[in-house]
Parts: structure tokens; C-alpha cells; sequence
């Protein structure tokens, strides 16, 4: 472990311990650990790639420690084995389709699950909704497997979605309120936070939702366009 984590290690409040799978530190509080994570992530995970496991840091009453992998320093894909070691604890609290997650789609998939609003990813070149959250799922009254095999084109108002896409195209990110479907049955107008991202050359739009959605009939121009 590099000398500059060591310092802050041997800090009042904090421990730390090796094991057989890698290192667990405690930080004193759960700002002292996401601070950690930020300013040596790079660092924790050269650790793990020499120890050939992980560095976790924990914190008092955590549920969901921060973890490190040595494939996030060599920025090759996780194995199947390291990708399902960390969804696994998230319980049930994301859904994806896409067979393939490079490391800056799990890390969205990551911090999905952790989300306390609904949250959905969206490719842009085929228009798949391929991630969503259990709170999004919960919202949209749709089953995740039905949800991210959706092609999203059919869940919104043309002159909605040509919008979006130039805001899209000027804007990395975004408010905007608009009229969607949540499933087949059921319209509302939404508030949603809009991100665009890139990962291997693949653009993709993250959308959050900021409020409770407003049921409204379906559109006539929703049903021309069914």
C-alpha cells in the first residue's frame, strides 16, 4: 500500500486489516471514507491488483461498503465472476440487459442501484433502454425484464423526443418536463434530469427522475404514432 494511504490510515479513528480475499479499512465516518475513495482510488486499486483481491473501506453502521478491484487499475473488463461480486449485494436494486459492461457502465449500474430516485440509462443508437433501477421499475409498473428490452422512440411525443435529442446534442446535461409513457396503459408528465455520457466510444443518456409523475390521458398523437 502506497506510503501516502498508509499516512492517512495511521490517523486517530481509523483501522484497517488484511485478509484472504484483500484489505478492509474503517474510516472514522462515511465522508472520510468517500474522500478516501476519491483521492486514492487510483492508488487502492494498483493495491489490489498486487494482492490479487480487493480493498474495501467500510465505515460504522455501513451496509454497502466502497470496493476496489485490480481490474479497475488495469482498466481491463471485469470477469463475469468480479462484475457479479459487485451486484450482487446490491440485492435486486438494478437491472441490466446488456450482456457486456465496460467499467464506466458498471460504475453508472453501481451508483443506479444506489440512487434514491428512479433512474434509467438509455443507448443512444439503438434507443434500448438497457438499465434501470428498482425504483424506476416501480415507477414505469413494469417488470425489468420487459422494461430493458424497451425501445424507448415508442414511449415518447415526436416533437418530446426531437427536443430532447437537440438539447442532447448542445448539452451534457439537463432538466426538462414532458409528456412520456410510463407503460403501454399509462401517460404523465415528467421531470426528469437528463445526462449524456460516452463509454468505449458508445453514447448513452441518463435520465433521473425528479418528481412524482402527473397521470394524464394517452395523447391522440400517441396513438397515430402506436
Amino acid at each position: 500500500m502506497s506510503a501516502s494511504v498508509l499516512k492517512v490510515l495511521n490517523q486517530p479513528g481509523w483501522n484497517y486489516k488484511f485478509s484472504y480475499d484483500g484489505v478492509s479499512i474503517l474510516a472514522p465516518t462515511k465522508r472520510d471514507a468517500t474522500h478516501l475513495a476519491q483521492s486514492y482510488g487510483d492508488a487502492l486499486s494498483e493495491t489490489a491488483a498486487k494482492i490479487n483481491g480487493k480493498v474495501r473501506i467500510g465505515w460504522r453502521h455501513c451496509k454497502r461498503p466502497i470496493e476496489f478491484y485490480g481490474w479497475m487499475a488495469s482498466q481491463r473488463p471485469p470477469t463475469p465472476a468480479e462484475t457479479a461480486e459487485r451486484i450482487l449485494p446490491l440485492e435486486g436494486e438494478v437491472f441490466c440487459s446488456q450482456l457486456r459492461l465496460p467499467v464506466g457502465l458498471l460504475k453508472r449500474m453501481i451508483a443506479a442501484a444506489e440512487s434514491e430516485r428512479p433512474v434509467s440509462i438509455v443507448r443512444k443508437d439503438n434507443q434500448k433502454q438497457i438499465i434501470i433501477n428498482r425504483r424506476m421499475s416501480d415507477m414505469l409498473q413494469t417488470p425489468p425484464e420487459i422494461a430493458t428490452q424497451r425501445v424507448m422512440n415508442r414511449f415518447w411525443l415526436p416533437e418530446d423526443l426531437a427536443q430532447l435529442e437537440r438539447r442532447l446534442r448542445q448539452e451534457s446535461r439537463f432538466t426538462m418536463t414532458y409528456r412520456g409513457g410510463l407503460n403501454e396503459q399509462t401517460w404523465a408528465i415528467l421531470t426528469t434530469q437528463f445526462e449524456s455520457f460516452e463509454v468505449d466510444g458508445i453514447w448513452y443518456r441518463q435520465g433521473t427522475t425528479l418528481a412524482t409523475p402527473q397521470l394524464i390521458p394517452i395523447p391522440p398523437e400517441a396513438c397515430a404514432q402506436a
